[in-house]
């Protein structure tokens, strides 16, 4: 690949961190070299990133979201398209085309935990150049909103039915994934921790950047990561397909369905926490991992 280029390794979530992140993706890096964004998804946060970036390529192993992408498409800086080809991030050098040290920045937006990072630390030090970077950001929940704005009524009593239903009800249902994402990549191997050791990533310079942690706001007024207004109403719905909800409901299909549902039980709990309100806005605790490739 050319110069000035990202490869993109996974876009889940909105777009409010990648648009504030987007200016120091440049800066990082110096040139503007391919991006390669992993577990692209249907690429929303490529397509932010794609924006300062001559060429940007997404991947992800899934071959239906690729296709997502690839309908939506999008462009780069200089006005190529983007692309979007299917790959797992423990298989980067394989993609078609793909350089060896090619990369400016390889990042990876609510995927990393699900990786198996001792081969994606091996994959990135092949495609990324020397003085390139990862990047690696989490939200701290598997819902991704779990915290409430501190201006909600009744604001600790709601954090408190908030966090029962992650920390408590659904945690028997968590996988490895959903912890190290909860816990902002405190756990996440890190390219010295795995075995064997990546030495192409210095520990020296390795950056984390954390926001908002445990829902205390960083700035003292809003998420980084933004925040979204959560209606009762549609509680049940929207947080119904959440992977531990469904591994709760498969462990309790009597209760599914009733008003001891899991979710059930939150909705009717939040309601009963708001008072009068019938919405919270919500946000989360945001983690941004960064290393740099040695010269």
């Amino acid at each position: 690949m050319d110069t000035n280029s990202i490869i993109a390794v996974c876009t889940v979530r909105g777009s409010a961190l990648t648009q504030q992140k987007k200016p120091n993706a440049t800066r990082l890096n110096g040139s503007h070299t391919p991006k390669h964004y992993c577990g692209c998804g249907p690429g929303n946060a490529t397509r932010d990133l794609a924006l300062a970036f001559d060429q940007a390529i997404g991947v992800d192993p899934g071959a239906a979201m690729i296709a997502a992408a690839q309908e939506i498409g999008g462009k780069t800086k200089s006005g190529t398209e983007i692309r979007f080809d299917v790959a797992a991030a423990e298989e980067l050098s394989s993609v078609e085309g793909l350089q060896p040290e090619s990369v400016d920045l390889l990042t990876a937006a609510m995927a990393a935990h699900w990786f198996d990072m001792t081969k994606f630390w091996t994959e990135a030090a092949k495609v990324v150049r020397p003085g390139g970077t990862v990047a690696l950001w989490t939200c701290s929940s598997s819902f991704c909103r779990r915290y409430c704005h501190p201006s909600t009524p009744n604001a600790a009593e709601v954090m408190k039915v908030l966090l029962r239903l992650e920390r408590e009800v659904l945690a028997p249902y968590a996988l490895p994934g959903n912890h190290l994402a909860m816990n902002m990549y405190d756990d996440l191997p890190l390219p010295w921790d795995v075995s064997p050791p990546v030495p192409a990533f210095s520990q020296a310079g390795f950056v984390k950047h954390e926001y908002d942690r445990e829902g205390v706001l960083s700035n003292g007024v809003s998420f980084f990561n933004g925040s979204v207004i959560l209606r009762l109403a549609d509680i049940e719905k929207g947080f119904g397909t959440a992977s531990m909800v469904t591994r709760w409901r498969a462990a309790n299909p009597e209760l599914v369905g009733t008003d001891k549902d899991a979710i059930a039980v939150f909705a009717r709990r939040l309601k009963e926490t708001l008072g009068e309100q019938d919405w919270v806005e919500n946000g989360s605790g945001t983690a941004i991992l960064l290393f740099k490739k040695s010269l």
